[in-house]
């Protein structure tokens, strides 16, 4: 390399201002002319690691297949529910002609017909996609409103309490694929799709459905790290971070607990249940006494009534409402004699803030508190003489909340069999203790969970050295060599039913910078192979060219700067995005980051180079003579992008030179540099004391 071409870089540099002491190390970077953008490696912005798609092997839903109705033997392009997952031009339809068999369901209003399968392995169920009737303009029969269910059991087929819902939403009226994409991945072994009602019929008729090209997905995470290389050590291998999932469920914690379709919203509240099975809550009927706890979210003034719980509108609710413009909780009961009993609290004061609410029912009268007071309440239909029976409702589905209230639901307790007790009585003393010495027949609460991550996908990873066109294995227990170019390769294969798609490949991973540093960088590679295998790969580079000095303080040689380069070259069509650099006083303390705002100043193509070349400087100022003989540590990332993607390599090397070995290697015997510039490293080396 030129020195003296290397000392003329300045005009294209990059500028890290620091004062080395053998003590402390200020943390500020600048880019020449620019603001700060030196960032401590602790808190620096790290994106997540990388996440990949799998696809479910279609011949295993063929195979695995499952319905409550189909047509078999098939109408023409309407079939049996294999036809959901394979790529023909035919479909799965349910029965609407022939001889239905005792296996199968009699679709109704509240029998919907469903189509699903088996993974025959446990997945984190991600994504569905689905098609309805191919090349039918208004896509008849096709799924308009679903419910997706999914199971986690080791039966072949899941019974009715196996299944928990997922999501609930809308197709539009098209005749391409749609896509339903879960917040979070579940664990799952099976899934049903539920045709609640098809583009040209609604859930009160009884009509068929149909569905094509079914295609299911399951969400991994490469959590990658790989360690740098660092002259003279062994090439250690790449490592997956295993880690657990904090896995928040809402769970009926009572003695015989319901399947409750029920999940966490991104607010940490579970939304709607609606149609929840509720069978054992059919006790509480005419004079069987019962008390209701909830706690709530009182988020926004309500407008108009919202569920907070009932049992299909009657005979009994709790709800958020309003009355005029007052705010207020509501329980209500439907009497024997068809009149609606209420009472209400008025809760003004308590927007924005959680409340607790006890409703009572004695089996003749109410009584309802909240945060343990009866302030303010009112009664409807009731005076304290008045004795009712509750109307019947066996059978009435539960609902708990609404989708669009502004209040939110915390958790859900209903208890019996808790003695006698009157609407009068004590909160402290008599109703709370009653209601806690009562049988639970409903404790619906949100429930964190500890979950051992669940990998769908093996690993192996080997380093290989050379160039892209002369590249090998590196042994086992080598070391690293600083004047080589290495490429770490894992290799990932997937398990069971699934594959790798291309839809979302891992676009970052973790590099170890220098034995503690870890960084989250853009990968350098990830394909496909034709065996069905992923290949994830990050490249490590001899960039760095060498050191010299800028001239910046002219005869003031008590201190200086000093400029690293390095020179690297970009794939084919690549586009230079910028440097960073991660840098500090010790090989294994890069604690620094320098990560300019904008697109680092370059050099693209320099004088004795190859075409498509760039190179690209740090510049430690301010290097106080003090510090002339103390090292100073750098190692380089280069940012570019191809096809619309991000992507990375790093330099071999932590590269590191002192001031005094730059000086001494400008005023030497062989150095081209200009008279005037060895003129100015002896003035340098004049400031450093003797040894």
């Amino acid at each position: 390399m030129n020195k003296k071409r290397l000392q003329r870089l300045g005009v294209v540099c990059m500028a890290a201002a620091m004062v080395l002491t053998t003590v402390s190390f200020p943390r500020v970077a600048k880019a020449e002319g620019e603001t700060s953008t030196q960032t401590d490696a602790a808190t620096s912005t790290e994106q997540e690691a990388g996440k990949v798609l799998m696809q479910v092997d279609p011949t295993v839903l063929q195979t695995r297949a499952m319905c409550n109705s189909q047509q078999d033997p098939h109408h023409d392009s309407d079939g049996p529910k294999e036809w959901a997952f394979d790529t023909e031009n035919h479909w799965w339809h349910s029965r609407w002609t022939g001889t239905k068999p005792a296996s199968e369901d009699t679709i109704n209003a509240t029998v919907r017909p469903w189509i699903g399968s088996g993974f025959g392995q446990a997945i984190l169920l991600k994504k569905v996609t689905y098609q309805g009737r191919g090349g039918n303009a208004n896509a008849n029969n096709s799924i308009k409103n679903y419910s997706l269910y999914y199971a986690d059991t080791q039966k072949t087929t899941p019974d009715s309490s196996d299944w928990i819902l997922a999501e609930r939403g809308s197709f539009t009226e098209s005749s391409e694929a749609q896509e339903i994409v879960l917040d979070q991945a579940v664990t799952a072994t099976h899934f049903k799709l539920v045709a609640e009602s098809t583009i040209n019929w609604d859930q009160s008729q009884d009509k068929s459905t149909c569905a094509k090209e079914i295609k299911v997905y399951a969400e991994d995470t490469l959590n990658l790290t790989v360690t740098a290389p660092v002259d003279g050590n062994v090439l250690q291998n790449v490592t997956n971070e295993a880690f657990d999932e904090t896995v928040a469920t809402v769970v009926d914690q009572s003695k015989d607990p319901i399947d409750t379709p029920a999940v966490v919203n991104e607010a940490g509240i579970f939304g709607e249940i609606a149609n929840g099975k509720c069978g054992k809550l059919d006790v509480l009927t005419g004079k069987h006494p019962f008390m209701i706890r909830m706690k709530v979210k009182l988020n926004g003034v309500a407008t108009t009534n919202h569920v907070l719980i009932n049992r299909g509108n009657e005979p009994y609710q709790i709800a958020y409402g309003i009355d005029g413009s007052t705010p207020k909780i509501k329980f209500q009961m439907l009497g024997t004699n068809n009149i609606w009993y209420e009472t209400k609290v008025n809760v003004t004061g308590k927007i924005g803030k959680e409340i607790e609410i006890l409703a009572l029912y004695t089996g003749a009268s109410m009584g309802l508190w909240v945060d343990g007071e009866q302030a303010n309440y009112q009664k409807v239909n009731i005076d304290d003489n008045t004795d009712y029976t509750m109307k019947p409702g066996t059978g009435n589905a539960l609902k708990i909340g609404d989708g669009d209230s502004p209040a939110s639901i915390k958790s859900v307790q209903v208890v019996n069999e808790f003695g006698t007790l009157s609407t009068n009585a004590g909160y402290n003393n008599q109703v709370e203790s009653a209601f806690n010495q009562g049988t639970k027949l409903l404790d619906l609460q949100i429930v964190n969970t500890t979950r051992q991550h669940l990998y769908q996908y093996t690993l192996a990873s080997e380093w290989k050295k050379g160039t892209d066109t002369a590249e090998e294995a590196v042994p086992a227990g080598e070391n690293a060599d600083e004047t080589k170019n290495y490429r770490a390769v894992v290799t990932a294969t997937p398990t069971g039913s699934l594959k790798f798609t291309d839809e979302i490949m891992p676009k970052m991973l973790k590099v170890n910078v220098d034995g503690t540093h870890i960084k989250t960088v853009p990968i350098t590679d990830a394909k496909l192979n034709d065996n069905g295998t992923m290949e994830v790969s990050y490249s490590f580079e001899k960039m760095f060219i060498g050191g010299s000095l800028r001239m910046d303080y002219a005869t003031d040689y008590s201190k200086t700067c000093m400029r690293f380069g390095y020179d690297f070259k970009l794939p084919e069509n690549a586009e230079f995005e910028g440097c960073e650099w991660y840098y500090g006083t010790a090989g294994d303390a890069l604690a620094y980051t320098l990560s300019p705002q904008d697109k680092t100043n370059h050099i693209k193509n320099p004088e004795g180079n190859d075409a498509d070349s760039y190179r690209s400087n740090i510049v430690f100022t301010k290097l106080g003579s003090a510090n002339y003989k103390n090292n100073v540590y750098a190692r380089v990332l280069v940012k570019y992008t191809l096809n619309g993607k991000s992507y990375s390599k790093m330099g071999t090397s932590i590269d590191t030179r002192t001031v005094k070995e730059v000086a001494d290697k400008i005023t030497s015997p062989n150095s081209d540099a200009s008279e005037e510039q060895k003129a100015y490293a002896q003035g340098i080396l004049g400031t450093i004391p003797a040894e």
